[in-house]
């Protein structure tokens, strides 16, 4: 890994130098300027060690934390960026700008993901993708036999992004561009299989695949308007598309009580293609019109996995034998906007998805549960859903005053379905709302919407069919009732100080559900507070409190006469509430010859989820769970001292204290790799305490 940063560090120096050599000799030479910082960092921790560092890299030692140059004159431009050298979230930038003909950057991008160290699994990897336990203990039959072999490991990934890009300018009127990205992600990750209710399994799945993207297009530009000509191509190739693991219950196959191993599909590659175009065009009357309109098409066709992995259970004929999915895309947007009086703006939208699903259908007459047993297929065969999406909106606004404003607007979507529940869903949604932000002393922005959704096309037959109730309703796609209303509010009384306020209220409601999530309620303030003294000194603290709500109702029946008892039902009452608070204190040479910077944030949020059963319940009293607690402090401090105009020192401390209670994943329910019915990877939510020191020097040039 240091090779590869060491190998990125000097590309950028390199570059550097070749606008230089570029220059003609009767030409000034430019200077060019920047700085780099070297120094040594210490991190310390008390609890999970993997959580403060969960997109990061805090590890002890030295380090080149920020490189920086930039070196031009009055026809081109040169910077390049180095961040975290060498470490896991190391960061490369360059850029160069030849005003007016050609401009090319580069970029380079880690991104760590630390799980946790608490992880143990039993299981090795035999090859990629396959994982084994020994098998002397799986054939024990006992998952007390299988955890004492659970090595510890740390979960972590790590994303890779490099990205490029050049432009073109051949003439005024005609832009060249090129970009090109690729992602590689590789690493483990926690991953979740099953042999049936009494024997679950959590593995770390191996991860090791890449995205790569390329956008190129040609945009023709002139006072009347301008035309663009692109082509969008992305390719995903996963080196581990199956994940086989061992049965920790089972040695051999049997066509009854189960399997040896268990099998399913990771992420199959694909690829992308698509073709579009965009217009614009000046009118009259101070308006201008947009179009852009692309057609695509994505495939996948990797082959398919049999039914069963367990041989025992004689194999059921596959429809064919890759998946050969295919949908073509095409996607249309359309805008105007217009100011045929001074007073007055308008806008209009238009947009339409089209997803043509034409992956064909597959038969499934038979299929296997859990690995152990056939049964008959419910459905008969999958199908391709697919929808085409119509969305319209416009906008009026009118001036009241030069610092008042009023708009109101409306806006319909149209989304037809294929294999939903509903056909069809339209929702009409009106907005209204005032702008006053001309006046140098206070600022108000609010917004109220209401929107209305509705279905048709409901086949309550489908849900019979498969056995559920049919008075179920799918949140996506349900009648809906949605207000919604958010005010900002700015107060600058004198120009050392300013006050700022927001609150939202939003609420959904399902009428004709019954069954699902029937409603949901968001609440959210902050009043925050910005004090700037003198130009040395400037402060700021925000405080903010956001709730969220929701209701959902279920039944607890088999088939037979309890499926309609509505005795049986019981509802789900869940909040969520979050307090924060962000503080800032910076005084820029209020000392002479120093640079201090304080920051403050407190996070704390609050979850329950209460079980509610109606009067004439026949249903047990349910156990409540515990809320859900957990609380992020974060300070840091930073100091710098500039002993001379080219040289600095600095000093840094960053404090972080993270609490939780969690009844699902605390260290007080997991307390082993072998819990009942199940084999743990031990990963589990726990508290910490970080402190991170460090002091650098810095060099300007």
């Amino acid at each position: 890994m240091r090779s590869r940063s060491v190998a990125l560090m000097g590309a950028l120096l390199m570059a550097a130098a070749l606008p230089a050599a570029a220059q003609n000799a009767s030409q000034p030479a430019p200077q060019g300027v920047g700085s780099f910082d070297i120094g040594g960092r210490l991190f310390t921790v008390e609890g999970e060690p993997a959580r403060p560092q969960r997109y990061r890299d805090l590890g002890d030692g030295t380090f080149a934390e920020n490189f920086t140059y930039r070196r031009d004159d009055d026809r081109w431009r040169f910077t390049a960026k180095a961040t975290h050298v060498g470490y896991r979230d190391q960061q490369y930038e360059a850029a160069f700008n030849q005003f007016g003909k050609v401009k090319a950057w580069f970029e380079w991008n880690q991104i760590p993901i630390f799980y946790s160290t608490d992880t143990r699994t039993p299981y090795t990897a035999a090859s990629a993708g396959v994982l084994r336990i020994d098998d002397a203990a799986q054939r024990a039959a006992s998952l007390a036999a299988v955890a004492p072999l659970a090595a510890p490991f740390d979960l972590r990934a790590r994303r890779d992004t490099g990205r490029f890009g050049v432009s073109v300018t051949p003439t005024p009127a005609l832009d060249l561009t090129l970009n090109v990205s690729t992602a590689a992600r590789e690493g483990q990750m926690p991953w979740a299989g099953t042999f049936g209710f009494s024997n679950a399994v959590e593995l770390p799945a191996p991860i090791d695949h890449r995205t790569t993207d390329l956008n190129a297009a040609a945009e023709w530009g002139s006072d009347r308007g301008s035309v663009r000509l692109q082509y969008d191509g992305s390719w995903f190739d996963n080196q581990v598309q199956t994940l086989v693991w061992d049965n920790p219950l089972r040695i051999s196959d049997s066509p009854t009580a189960g399997s040896s191993q268990g099998r399913m599909a990771l992420w199959p590659n694909s690829t992308l293609h698509a073709v579009g175009v965009t217009g614009t065009l000046r009118l009259p009357a101070r308006s201008r019109a947009t179009a852009y309109v692309s057609v695509g098409s994505w495939n996948q066709d990797e082959a398919l996995l049999p039914f069963t992995v367990n041989a025992a259970i004689s194999p059921i004929p596959l429809d064919r034998a890759t998946a050969q999915a295919e949908a073509q895309i095409t996607a249309t947007n359309l805008s105007f906007t217009s100011r045929p009086a001074d007073r007055l703006w308008f806008t209009a939208r238009f947009r339409r998805y089209d997803f043509d699903n034409q992956t064909p259908e597959f038969r499934v007459t038979s299929r296997v549960a859990y690995d152990q047993s056939l049964q008959t297929s419910l459905l008969g065969g999958t199908h391709a859903f697919g929808y085409i999406r119509n969305w319209f909106d416009a906008d009026a606004s009118y001036d009241l005053t030069r610092s008042a404003a009023v708009r109101v607007g409306y806006g319909l979507e149209d989304v037809e379905r294929t294999f939903r529940l509903f056909e069809e869903t339209t929702e009409h949604i009106f907005r209204a709302s005032i702008d006053s932000t001309g006046n140098q002393y206070v600022t108000v922005r609010g917004v109220y919407e209401r929107g209305t959704r509705t279905g048709t096309g409901l086949d309550e037959e489908v849900l019979d069919e498969i056995g559920e109730q049919i008075s179920l309703r799918q949140f996506d796609i349900s009648d809906r009732h949605r207000d919604r209303f958010s005010a900002i509010v700015q107060v600058t009384p004198v120009a050392q100080l300013g006050v700022n306020g927001t609150v939202g209220l939003g609420k959904d409601h399902r009428p004709d559900a019954h069954f699902g999530l029937l409603e949901a309620q968001t609440r959210f303030y902050s009043l925050g507070v910005d004090v700037v003294p003198r130009d040395e000194v400037s402060a700021g603290v925000t405080w903010g409190f956001d709730k969220y709500t929701s209701l959902q109702r279920s039944r607890q029946a088999n088939p037979g006469p309890q499926f309609d008892d509505p005795t049986r039902d019981w509802s789900t009452d869940a909040a969520d509430r979050v307090h924060y608070v962000t503080g800032s204190l910076d005084l820029i040479r209020a000392i002479p010859k120093t640079d201090v910077r304080f920051g403050y944030d407190f996070n704390r949020s609050r979850s329950r989820y209460v079980y509610l059963l109606p009067a004439n319940t026949t249903l047990a009293a349910p156990q409540q769970l515990p809320e859900v607690l957990n609380a992020l402090h974060r300070a840091t401090v930073d100091v710098k001292y500039f002993f001379a105009a080219r040289l600095a020192a600095g000093v840094g401390y960053w404090f972080d204290k993270y609490t939780i209670e969690d009844f699902a994943l605390g260290p007080g329910t997991i307390t082993r790799v072998n819990m009942p019915g199940a084999l743990l990877l031990g990963y589990v939510w726990r508290p910490y305490t970080a402190n991170t020191v460090w002091a650098r020097l810095t060099y300007f040039w």
